[in-house]
């Protein structure tokens, strides 16, 4: 029996759907309409050349962007069937179930008890003294 010219299509919708995503630092544009599919329970892995928009997709998917001056992003990020980067979508939340790994550290533009504290903070805790404690734990264990 002869192999289909194409492999069937997964009748799954994706985990992630990338829709037609372009990125601009300022007037340089880092991507340009990538469009990608993600399945669930699947591994999935970007490969490509130093420099050529790897890290930058990945920051999109959680909204890491977010907090860079000047970037414009168009297309869409659908999680779930949920535009990612819709107003209705809160996107702490959104990054308790998109997280992100790094080869390198990768902080926040806040301060270190900021960048140590948002974890337990986006979990629940919420108490000063609470939080006080967890950071000076963890600043000491890590030295």
């Amino acid at each position: 029996m002869p192999l289909p010219k194409q492999a069937p299509a997964t009748l799954e919708k994706p985990l992630l759907a990338v829709e037609e995503l372009s990125l601009w630092y300022g007037r340089s544009r880092a991507l340009e309409q990538v469009s990608i599919g993600i399945p669930e329970h699947r591994i999935t892995a970007f490969i490509g050349p130093s420099g050529c928009g790897k890290s930058t997709l990945l920051r999109c998917l959680n909204r890491l962007n977010d907090l860079v001056d000047g970037v414009r992003i168009e297309g869409r990020i659908l999680f779930r069937g949920i535009d990612v980067r819709g107003p209705e979508v809160d996107v702490n939340q959104l990054r308790t179930r998109i997280g992100m790994v790094f080869q390198k550290s990768n902080p926040f533009p806040k301060s270190i008890y900021e960048n140590v504290a948002y974890g337990p903070r986006i979990h629940g805790t919420r108490g000063k003294r609470d939080l006080d404690e967890t950071v000076e734990r963890s600043l000491r264990s890590a030295a």
